[in-house]
């Protein structure tokens, strides 16, 4: 089951939105997140948090129009989007694509990229996507699809991912332990073919970008 999480951070476009929604078998509003599905008319199944920056008439009709209102006090243990989030996994969720979880709050997107490692330890697939990004975490090799010229950028989630390769990209890489915080393998490029990424240990995270 595909959850969708609408979060208060940097809002999606309206084409964003409404193919995340296509998709989604179970849609949650997180805070101010919930304004930008209301201004779609989007009616989610939950709406959560302590609703400190949302538009409370915003989220007065849509618990009148019977989205399922869940309120917590501002002092709290987490944030608003985790608790979308767990509640996701209590709905049965096995994907979970994440929008309005990046933006201006640093802090706050290095958090929702912490849901991803948590979803990852649970064997759930995690992605944060906004207009110019798709990221999620993998911990075994994998083949990724795109159309030639697309970016596609990876770092380590982790220590050291050991004997990291890239094959068929414009740069290929061969058995490269790739550190936390190196930057080598920032912005590749697909060349026409799917590219594969091989290693024997550790977490990456995959960035494809666009400007």
């Amino acid at each position: 089951m595909k959850a969708l999480i609408v979060s208060g951070g940097k809002a999606p476009s309206k084409h964003l939105l409404l193919e995340s929604y296509k998709k989604a078998d179970i849609i949650i509003g997180a805070d101010k997140g919930c304004e930008v599905l209301y201004q779609y008319n989007i009616s989610p199944k939950y709406i959560l948090g302590d609703f400190d920056s949302a538009d409370n008439k915003i989220i007065a009709c849509m618990e009148a129009n019977g989205c399922k209102k869940i309120k917590y006090k501002k002092e709290k243990d987490f944030t608003d989007t985790e608790i979308a989030f767990n509640l996701a996994l209590e709905e049965g969720a096995t994907e979970i694509i994440l929008l309005g979880a990046t933006g201006t709050r640093y802090d706050h997107s290095l958090s929702n990229i912490g849901l991803m490692l948590k979803g990852l330890k649970k064997s759930i697939h995690v992605e944060i996507v906004d207009d110019n990004n798709r990221i999620f975490l993998c911990d075994k090799s994998m083949i990724l699809r795109g159309n030639k010229g697309d970016i596609i950028s990876f770092h380590a989630y982790c220590e050291i991912v050991k004997n990291f390769t890239i094959k068929n990209s414009k740069y290929d890489l061969l058995n490269y332990d790739l550190s936390l915080g190196d930057g080598l393998t920032t912005s590749n490029e697909f060349v026409g073919k799917n590219i594969k990424i091989t290693f024997d240990s550790g977490i990456i995270m995959v960035i494809y970008s666009k400007d």
